[in-house]
């Protein structure tokens, strides 16, 4: 009998597991450059992502970092309704130069601040 993925019978860490390796492969990156981020080994991080390693606070605060993700997203699956804009957003700077990162908020500050965007908003 197979059980739904992410239904209420998989056990919680299981959940927390498989929304950690969803984030990382939808921002692309992979199980080495987590490891390396959180100073863990590599099959460190697929065991978080299988449900068998606990996951520390601090590890926790830094994969929401890395994947562009809300703690509450990543525990409950809760997500923010523009949560999937940010994470394209970090997907398609990802390996930008700094000037072209710099460039790119300058473009960013101006959309803001261009009356067509001010009539957009609430």
């Amino acid at each position: 009998m197979s059980r739904v993925t992410g239904g209420p019978e998989e056990p919680d860490r299981m959940q927390l597991g498989r929304r950690l390796r969803e984030a990382r492969e939808y921002v692309g990156l992979s199980q080495e450059e987590v490891a390396f981020a959180l100073s863990v080994s590599r099959p460190a991080v697929g065991h978080i992502e299988s449900g068998t390693r606990k996951v520390e606070a601090f590890e926790l605060n830094k994969l929401s970092e890395l994947y562009g993700r809300t703690v509450d997203y990543l525990l409950t699956g809760n997500a923010p309704a523009d949560d999937t804009r940010v994470a394209f957003l970090a997907r398609a700077t990802k390996g930008m130069s700094d000037s072209d990162m710099d460039e790119l908020a300058r473009f960013a500050a101006f959309l803001k601040n261009s009356p067509k965007s001010k009539r957009r908003a609430p």
